[in-house]
C-alpha cells in the first residue's frame, strides 16, 4: 500500500516535488489535491513490469505519433495541485499540440490519453482502480489497471486505434 506523507516532508511547489523525487530514487512521488504527498516504492520485479508496459506504449508511439512517458513523469491533472505519475502513459500529437509553450514546462496541465497502472506489491488493487478511474474523469480515453499477483486486468474506455497491449507480457516481465 502507498504511504501518504503529511510531514516532515515539506513540498511547497513543483520544484520541491522534483527535488524530493530526485533525492529519493526508487520512490514515486505524487501530490494529491489537498497537498499531501503519496510515496510509492518500486521493487526490482515491479519495475520490470512497468518497464514492459512502457515499452509497449513507446512502440505504439513510434508507429502512431505522440509521446510515451514513464513513471518518473508527473502530470498536473487537477483538481487543485494534483500531480500524478502513471507507470506508463501516452499523449496524442493533437493533445500535445493543444498546449501552448507556457504550459510545456514543469508538470504539464494535461491528463494523458492512455494511462497504465501496474500494481506493485505495496499497492492496494482497489485503491489503484479508483486512481485509474480518476484518470478517465480527468480526460484519459483509455486507462488500465493490472494486478500481476492475481493476473486481473481492468480496462476503462477504449484504446486508440492500433494499440493492443500484451497483458501477459507485462504480468510475466
Amino acid at each position: 500500500m502507498a504511504v501518504v506523507l503529511q510531514t516532515p516532508l515539506v513540498i511547497r511547489d513543483d520544484d520541491d516535488l522534483v527535488r524530493a523525487s530526485a533525492e529519493n530514487p526508487g520512490y514515486q512521488f505524487e501530490r494529491e489535491a489537498d497537498g499531501s504527498i503519496r510515496v510509492t516504492p518500486t521493487s526490482t520485479n515491479d519495475g520490470a513490469k512497468s518497464t514492459e508496459a512502457l515499452f509497449q506504449v513507446a512502440t505504439y508511439a513510434k508507429k502512431h505519433g505522440g509521446k510515451a512517458y514513464d513513471s518518473n513523469t508527473g502530470f498536473a491533472i487537477g483538481p487543485g495541485k494534483t500531480v500524478r505519475s502513471p507507470d506508463a502513459s501516452w499523449l496524442s500529437p493533437q493533445r500535445i499540440a493543444s498546449l501552448d509553450d507556457k504550459h510545456k514546462v514543469g508538470f504539464w496541465p494535461i491528463c494523458p490519453d492512455v494511462v497504465i497502472e501496474v500494481c506493485s506489491s505495496s499497492d492496494d488493487f482497489k485503491e489503484t482502480i479508483l486512481k485509474t478511474q480518476s484518470y478517465i474523469e480527468r480526460g484519459a480515453t483509455y486507462a488500465v489497471t493490472i494486478n500481476p499477483e492475481t493476473r486481473e486486468v481492468r480496462q476503462l474506455g477504449a484504446p486508440p486505434p492500433g494499440l493492443t497491449l500484451d497483458f501477459d507480457a507485462i504480468i510475466d516481465a
